[in-house]
């Protein structure tokens, strides 16, 4: 009886290490900052990667805009010619309308 005894601890014992084991490694992989939130996060990262590349790139051409406007006239003017529209007092400024203005 005391080796049938001694054996059923063991194996109570071995599923009771097992039982909490496997219950570490499933808390491991899927509670919170676990393996899949790390994934998430690794995701997250690399996306906010891609949008500060892309804020850096946008950055630097408003720096060579800014530069631009700071120091090159003929720059300044093709501006003010496109976006208000005007022009020298001896040029003449032909506007012509979209295909869909024609239709109407």
């Amino acid at each position: 009886m005391g080796a049938l005894s001694a054996g059923l601890r063991r194996t109570g014992l071995s599923l009771i290490l097992g039982t909490v084991a496997a219950g570490l490694v499933l808390n491991c992989l899927s509670g919170p900052r676990g393996a899949r939130d790390l994934i998430v996060l690794r995701t997250d990262r690399a996306a906010l990667e891609a949008q500060l590349r892309r804020l850096t790139r946008d950055n630097a051409e408003l720096e060579t805009t800014v530069q631009r406007l700071r120091s090159d006239d003929r720059y300044i003017e093709r501006q003010i010619r496109r976006e208000l529209g005007f022009a020298r007092p001896d040029e003449l400024v032909y506007r012509f309308g979209d295909a869909a203005d024609a239709d109407r």
